[in-house]
Parts: structure tokens; sequence; C-alpha cells
């Protein structure tokens, strides 16, 4: 007898002799009753199966990767650490909101003791690079290249040691296949055969002089402009900027282009993203207190020709919530542009909280347009609650990008 009691209820046999739902006149032969026979379990096979949590679902074919490992959100906010973080690369649809799929787990095999995903890079429609600090274990920091699906094969890139001997921070993939290595100290390049590109004896970037920096402590984040130079975040204490580097890396006091100071001396660049159409830089500032300009977002004008940075913008300020953002930015830890879509995805803390805190995902509209002229308006929130919610899979955000 067919068990039709709830949903999840599903048959252990079938009896085409007993089937009670339908009128047993209907069925006029032997033949008629084999194919009930066959068709009844398939069609109960298929509407009880039910898929796992890292099942992917039909959805829109564009995802949100986000790595949720040890993360910064500017100087006196404790996040969360390599063995507190969530440490999962998984994807999220970005039509649904929905999780789709966890590719990476490194709370267990083959992960080692104390590895947290720091970097997410897109390499192409079948892989990623992930960036893997491990303040426990040094000597396992390393590159792996990972397969686009639920529990993707994984396979080490990198693991030198040389390059990566400071606390890792977050990466960028080049044109050329070659990546950027933003580490506590230095930035470090590795081309696409794994090998180190060094400066004489010293880092692709290592302590540029003014106005870039005079300390190579907290280089948080690395970037790219449409010439090829790069932008880099640096957040020490007197030392809290951005700057631009020739693309041939630092070897000279001229390879340092320019940069920009922090609004205020207490906030510390956390996240950037560049704006290559509008020629505009987007940098989130965090530290720990809500009064104007610590946990902000300003836009810059930048020309690609001379290197030149100016116009700065401020497009959200934590001060001025509620009262003119009805949502809170605190504590940002990674942002990343869709330009095909021009929505801004920005990783924030759910409260002010300098410790006990947790991370969610805002989803933004992004109009460059609006800059200048009317900034609070620069970025919609889509939605009246957060894309992406609080959860034990957000300690902490530390890289994202949108891809197939």
């Amino acid at each position: 007898m067919i068990d039709l009691i709830g949903e999840r209820s599903c048959p252990a046999r079938v009896d085409a002799d007993n089937i009670d739902y339908m009128p047993m006149q209907s069925i006029n032969s032997d033949k008629q009753k084999k194919f009930i026979l066959c068709l009844v379990p398939l069609t109960l096979l298929l509407s009880c199966a039910k898929p796992s949590d890292d099942t992917p679902s039909a959805g829109s074919g564009r995802y949100l990767y986000v790595a949720s490992g040890a993360c910064y959100s500017g100087n006196g906010i404790t996040t969360f650490t390599n063995t507190t973080s969530s440490n999962l690369v998984y994807r999220i649809d970005t039509s649904s909101g929905l999780r789709d799929a966890v590719v990476a787990d490194y709370n267990q095999s083959p992960a080692q003791a104390g590895d947290t995903p720091v970097g997410v890079v897109d390499i192409d429609s079948n892989y990623v690079y992930v960036l893997i600090e491990n303040t426990t274990t040094p000597g396992a920091r390393r590159v792996e290249k990972v397969e686009k699906k639920a529990s993707g094969a994984r396979s080490t890139f990198s693991n030198n040691t040389t390059a990566m001997s400071a606390q890792l921070r977050g990466m960028k993939l080049l044109s050329t296949g070659d990546l950027l290595i933003s580490k506590s100290s230095a930035i470090e390049k590795i081309t696409a055969a794994n090998v180190r590109i060094t400066q004489g004896a010293n880092p692709f970037v290592n302590a540029p002089a003014a106005p870039c920096a005079t300390s190579t402590t907290l280089m948080t984040k690395v970037l790219t402009m449409s010439s090829g130079n790069l932008f880099f975040l640096h957040a020490a204490t007197s030392q809290n900027r951005f700057g631009i580097v020739s693309a041939s890396g630092y070897a000279a006091a001229a390879d340092c282009k320019s940069a920009q100071s922090s609004p205020n001396a207490s906030s510390f660049p956390v996240a950037a993203v560049y704006d290559a159409v509008n020629t505009k830089l987007i940098v989130a500032y965090g530290g720990s207190a809500t009064t104007t300009d610590i946990n902000s977002i300003y836009a810059y004008s930048i020309n690609e020709s001379t290197n030149a940075i100016s116009s700065p913008q401020k497009i959200y300020d934590v001060s001025l919530y509620p009262a003119t953002y009805p949502y809170l930015l605190y504590g940002i830890t990674e942002m990343t542009l869709d330009s095909q879509t021009n929505t801004l995805y920005v990783a924030t803390a759910i409260n002010t909280s300098t410790t006990a805190i947790n991370y969610a995902i805002e989803k933004f509209t992004y109009d460059a347009t609006k800059i200048g002229s009317a900034n609070a308006s620069v970025l919609t929130r889509v939605g009246s609650t957060p894309f992406y919610p609080y959860g034990s899979d957000t300690k902490c955000i530390s890289s994202m990008f949108v891809g197939n």
C-alpha cells in the first residue's frame, strides 16, 4: 500500500494490485499494471528527494563567492580569529540571497589545524584560488586551487614560505594569471607558474616611501587600476591611507605615484573596490567609534594617466544612521562591486559593539552619476533586511567576488 500521509513519507514498496487512490476499473490489463508499478515508485522518488544544503540549486547562474575567515574591521574592533571564524568558502545566489553550496570547509580534512580562508578570487568558470592564513602553523600558509562546486576538489597552488612569511590579508588575480598577495608587512607577487617575483632582495612592494607610507605594518588589501598600477590599503596608526604604486612594483621612491590619508586619524581603510568605468575608488574606513568619519565610505576620483587622487566625496557615514541612512554599516570587512549590474556588496557588523560582533552582507545598487551631487543616494539598499543575514557561516567575511 502506498503511504500518502505527509510529503516526506516515501513507500518502501508499491503493489500495483492495491493502489487505492486510483479506480481499479480503469486498469484493464496486466501491461497497465506493470506500467503503474514502474511509474509510481519513480514519481514518488523524484517528489521525495530533498537536496542537502550543499547541493547546488537552480538559480540565476551568478553567485556571490564568500570566504568567511579571519578579518579586519579597523583598529580597536576585535573580530574573529583563525580559530573562531567560520572558515568556509561558499557561494550565494545573487537573485535569491540563498546559500547555494559550501565550496570548501576548512574545519575538516584535508584542512590543517588553524587554517582560515582570507582571500578568494575567480580563475575561470571552473575554479577559484583561496588564500589560506594560519597563525597556528605559519608554514601551512598557502594558496589552493578549488573547484567551483559543493565540496570541490582542492589542490595546493603555492606554499612559498618566503612569500608567505607574515600574516596574510588579501589577494588579487591579474589578467596574466599572476597573483598579488597582501600581507602585514608587504605585497608579494607570484606568477601563474608559481614563481616569486621580487624587487632585488625585497618583496614586490616593500616599505614604500612617503607619501605612500613609511611603515610596512598592516597592508590590508591590494587592487589594480586599468593602467596596471596598484592600489594598496595601509592601516597602521599614523600611516592610515591608501596609495598608488607602479605596476612594476616598488624599487625606488618614484614608484610611489600618489597617496591619500584617511579622513580621520582614528579611521583605517578596511576595504575598497575600483569602479574602472567611472574611475572611482570606493574606500571603506573602520574604527571603534560612531563619530564622524570613523566608520564611513568615501569615493575618490582617479586620474589613470597622472595617478592623481582628487574630489573625495563621502557616500556613507555611520554617525548619520538612522537619520540619513536607514541601514547600519559599521566595522566593514570587505566589499565587492558587480560591474555588470552596478551592484555593491558590503560585509558589515550587525551592531556597534567592538568585541561581541557578528557580520552580515548588505546589497546595494550603485549609481556613480550621483557622486558629488547626491551622495546620500549613491548607494540604495536592496530590500529592507540584509541580503545575507548573520549566522554560523558569517564569522567573519574576509573576501568576496561575483562570478558564475
